[in-house]
C-alpha cells in the first residue's frame, strides 16, 4: 500500500504542476485544458485503485501443507470453520504442513493465564503464542491429527516427542484429551498421561488432584496427579530449586529443571495427499 500511496501522491503532484503551467486565460476562457488534465488524472487513480485492490485480496489456503513457505497465513480447513482463522505454519520440520499452537522461547510472554485467554488464544503469532484451546478442539475434531514437541534446553541439546494422534475435546468437555496416540522420538514419553485429562488454568480447576495443580504449579495444562509436562509453567533457566513448575518435559530433564524452547506443532495425518 506505500507504494500505491506514493503513486497517487506523485500523480497529483504532477497533475498540479501541470495545471499551474497552463495560460490562466486560456483556463478561464473554457476550462478545457484543465479538465483534461483532471479527467486523465481520475481514470488514472481509479486504474490504481483497482491495482491496489487486487494487490489486497487475501489469499486463504486449505492447509498449511499447501502455503509456500514457513509464517503466518490464513487456512480455512473443513467444516466447522466457517471463517478463516491465522496461523502459524512450519513447512521446514519433517516435510512441514504444521500449524503451530504453542511457542515459546525467551519468557517473553505470560504464560499464567485464565480460562478465557487459554480458550481464545494469547501472544504474538511471530513470537510467543498459544493458538487457543476453541481452534485447536476445531482443528483436531474435523479430520485425525499428529502432535509433535520440539523441545531445547539452555545447553543445546535438542530433542523430539511425537504422537501419531491427537484430538481434544469441546468446552463443555474442558477441552479434555480424547485421543493421544503413539509416542515416537527422544524426549521420552511426558505426555500420554493426559489422556483423559481436562484442561486447568488457576481460575478454572479440573484436575484430579485434591489441590489445584494450575495454582501449585505455575502453569494451565491438562493436568491429573499433577503431570509429568507443564510447558505453560514458568519461564525460568536451566536448574530451578522450584519443584515442576517451570516449562518443563520430565522424561528429557527432570522436574528441577527449566527448558528454554518449547514448540508444539499439529498437522493433519497423510497431509501431503491433502488437497491444497
Amino acid at each position: 500500500m506505500f507504494n500505491i500511496s506514493l503513486l497517487f501522491a506523485l500523480t497529483f503532484s504532477i497533475g498540479i504542476q501541470c495545471a499551474s503551467s497552463l495560460d490562466t486565460s486560456d483556463v478561464i476562457k473554457d476550462g478545457f485544458a484543465f479538465e483534461m488534465i483532471m479527467t486523465k488524472f481520475n481514470v488514472l487513480e481509479d486504474r490504481l485503485l483497482q491495482i491496489a485492490n487486487q494487490s489486497e485480496k487475501r489469499i486463504v489456503y486449505k492447509f498449511c501443507s499447501a502455503v509456500p513457505s514457513s509464517g503466518v497465513y490464513e487456512i480455512q480447513p473443513e467444516k466447522p470453520f466457517k471463517q478463516p482463522i491465522t496461523v502459524l505454519c512450519d513447512q521446514e520440520y519433517e516435510s512441514g504442513g504444521w500449524i503451530v499452537i504453542q511457542h515459546r522461547f525467551d519468557g517473553s510472554t505470560n504464560f499464567y493465564r485464565n480460562w478465557k485467554e487459554y480458550k481464545n488464544g494469547f501472544g504474538n503469532l511471530e513470537g510467543e503464542f498459544w493458538l487457543g484451546l476453541d481452534r485447536i478442539y476445531h482443528l483436531t475434531v474435523s479430520i485425525p491429527h499428529e502432535l509433535i514437541v520440539l523441545l531445547e534446553d539452555f545447553e543445546g541439546n535438542k530433542t523430539i516427542a511425537k504422537y501419531d494422534l491427537f484430538e481434544i475435546g469441546h468446552e463443555d468437555q474442558k477441552y479434555v484429551v480424547t485421543k493421544i496416540g503413539a509416542y515416537s522420538g527422544t524426549a521420552g514419553d511426558s505426555f500420554s498421561g493426559t489422556k483423559n485429562m481436562k484442561f486447568s488454568t488457576f481460575d478454572a480447576d479440573n484436575d484430579t488432584w485434591e489441590n489445584q495443580c494450575a495454582v501449585t504449579f505455575a502453569g494451565a495444562w491438562w493436568y491429573s496427579n499433577c503431570h509429568s509436562s507443564n510447558l505453560n509453567g514458568k519461564y525460568l533457566r536451566g536448574e530451578t530449586k522450584e519443584y515442576a513448575t517451570a516449562m518443563e518435559w520430565s522424561t528429557f530433564r527432570g522436574h528441577h529443571y527449566a527448558l528454554k524452547t518449547s514448540k508444539m506443532m499439529i498437522r493433519p495425518k497423510g497431509h501431503s495427499k491433502l488437497p491444497v
